[in-house]
């Protein structure tokens, strides 16, 4: 009996130093399992650096200060036939904060659900946009031609699904990589993803790991890992992180009023594809310089082509229409887009919507569980934002 206590004993003693040692992994990953709990995910959104490993950006030189215009929202808009309440959509939608920038100044604001106007925002797929810029920078270079295949950039990834496909197809959501990217399925490859950055293991390792499931440059596919690979890409030949890229080329250019983070992996590499954290306003900053078409404050800071490039469908499968949305580089259309109407968007709600002809910019952060719900939340959100800008005029 004694003999029987004592390894019990040892065991326990051996699980405990084993829980110690990787409490931290061990937290993470209930915190990526918890995320999107009903009664959390709010504030979870919120405080994305208590779930991951995080790097900082931070704010520099002189604050660059909105005027104030202030409007009032417009009570309803119609979508899909029916005319709703934009109070009700608001909460429905689950927003956390809205933001209206009309001729360089806040027509409105506002923070919902408790937060705050300093809190620092989870981007989800809204830091492909900012990914897309950083990428152009080095393009404007001369550093990078989109046109050469991947595996010209990167020699790790022969054998891989990524190894020839070109660069302007991965920009493009065009791979033709294997991907599942549903989040509702436990084991689906984005959600995998998220337990690597939780427990540890590399991003840039699992790129290499993907296969091809269909010819490139032929079909739009979303595969979030896609922006990782291009991401890689401008790391390569920058020789540069992408967080030191966005200290340098943005946040000590847009006058940022506040620090943000950016997720990474263990092994320090940026979640490129979805892990900025960043408030309202700064967002919005990065909208105007999207407005602005790369300029800020007189200085080009990347090329109006590529920002024009990269909110153009170039391939008739990427063009809105009716009813559907279309893609440029890493930056979505909306249904019939107008010229200079485009707009970046992360899930569970995150948007940064421009029209360079209202010379506007929206921003929306949310909490929203049911986006994936039958009414198609992407698009009754730009009916929302339209009329927005239509009664803004």
């Amino acid at each position: 009996m004694q003999v029987i206590k004592r390894i019990i004993i040892s065991l326990m003693v051996i699980f405990a130093v084993i829980a110690l040692v990787n409490w931290e992994k061990i937290t993470r990953l209930h915190s990526v399992i918890t995320l999107f709990n009903q009664e959390s995910i709010v504030n979870n959104f919120s405080n994305m650096e208590t779930a991951f490993l995080t790097k900082k950006i931070v704010r520099a030189g002189q604050v660059y200060q909105f005027n104030q215009a202030s409007k009032a929202l417009p009570k309803s808009f119609n979508y899909r036939g029916k005319t709703l309440a934009v109070d009700e959509f608001l909460q429905r939608r689950a927003t956390t904060a809205l933001m209206v920038i009309k001729n360089n100044e806040i027509s409105f604001e506002n923070y919902y659900l408790g937060t705050k106007k300093e809190d620092k925002r989870i981007s989800w797929s809204m830091a492909k946009s900012f990914v897309s810029v950083l990428f152009g920078m080095q393009v404007d270079a001369g550093k990078i031609d989109i046109e050469q295949s991947v595996g010209f950039y990167l020699p790790e990834m022969q054998g891989s699904g990524y190894e020839n496909v070109k660069v302007k197809h991965v920009l493009q959501m065009s791979s033709g990589v294997k991907w599942n990217e549903d989040y509702q399925d436990f084991y689906s490859d984005i959600n995998e993803m998220g337990r690597v950055l939780a427990i540890g293991g590399s991003l840039d390792e699992m790129t290499t790991e993907l296969k091809t499931e269909s010819e490139p440059g032929k079909a739009f596919q979303y595969v979030s890992m896609d922006t990782h690979v291009i991401g890689m890409i401008v790391r390569r030949v920058s020789g540069k992180s992408l967080v030191e890229l966005l200290q340098e080329k943005i946040w000590n250019k847009l006058g940022m009023e506040s620090d943000a983070t950016w997720i990474t992996d263990s092994q320090g590499a940026a979640f490129a594809l979805g892990g900025l954290n960043v408030t309202t306003r700064d967002y919005a900053r990065f909208g105007l310089l999207l407005l602005n078409n790369g300029q800020w404050q007189g200085e080009q800071l990347v090329s109006q082509e590529w920002i024009s490039a990269a909110t153009t469908a170039q391939e008739d499968y990427l063009k809105s229409e009716k009813n559907k949305l279309g893609y440029g580089y890493q930056i979505w259309l909306p249904p019939e887009a107008e010229p200079g109407e485009f707009f970046c968007v992360g899930v569970y709600g995150q948007y940064i919507y421009v029209n360079q002809k209202a010379n506007i910019v929206i921003v929306k952060n949310s909490a929203d569980k049911n986006f994936q719900d039958q009414h198609d939340s992407k698009q009754e959100t730009i009916a929302f934002f339209r009329e927005i800008v239509a009664s803004f005029e």
